[in-house]
């Protein structure tokens, strides 16, 4: 029996890769609470809204880096400021279509980012994953 992820996060403007991910982590029964943003903005406004509520905010965060608008480089940029007044520690896993060596070298170098994952993510990697996280 693997770990339970409490509240898994995926931010990702393609549709049928979070409902794809979504679907993996429930079949392999890895988290309680998973939460689908397409917009990267509307992740952030949420984290800052629920900065001192631990149950409404997320353990770990699959973020794609290539979106409209805010991407996953934006995302981090604005996150890690905002990291300090989270009421709990929240684990960034990068996932994305891109395996060219600069995003995964720029991913590496961003402390907050606690794994690079080349989509498509399989349920190996998502249980991995779970029974790496410190909870």
């Amino acid at each position: 029996m693997s770990k339970k992820i409490p509240n898994l996060w995926i931010i990702d403007d393609d549709p049928m890769s979070s409902f794809y991910i979504k679907r993996l982590a429930e079949l392999g029964e890895l988290a309680n609470i998973i939460t689908i943003y397409n917009k990267a903005q509307g992740a952030i406004e949420y984290l800052l809204h629920h900065k001192k509520s631990p149950n409404q905010l997320p353990d770990v965060i699959l973020l794609d880096i290539y979106m409209p608008d805010v991407d996953g480089w934006q995302f981090l940029q604005e996150f890690i400021p905002v990291k300090s007044a989270l009421s709990k520690e929240v684990n960034i896993y990068i996932i994305s279509s891109s395996n060219h060596p600069r995003d995964i070298s720029r991913a590496e170098s961003i402390q907050e980012v606690k794994g690079f994952f080349i989509k498509p993510v399989t349920l190996e990697t998502l249980k991995e994953l779970a029974s790496s996280i410190k909870l």
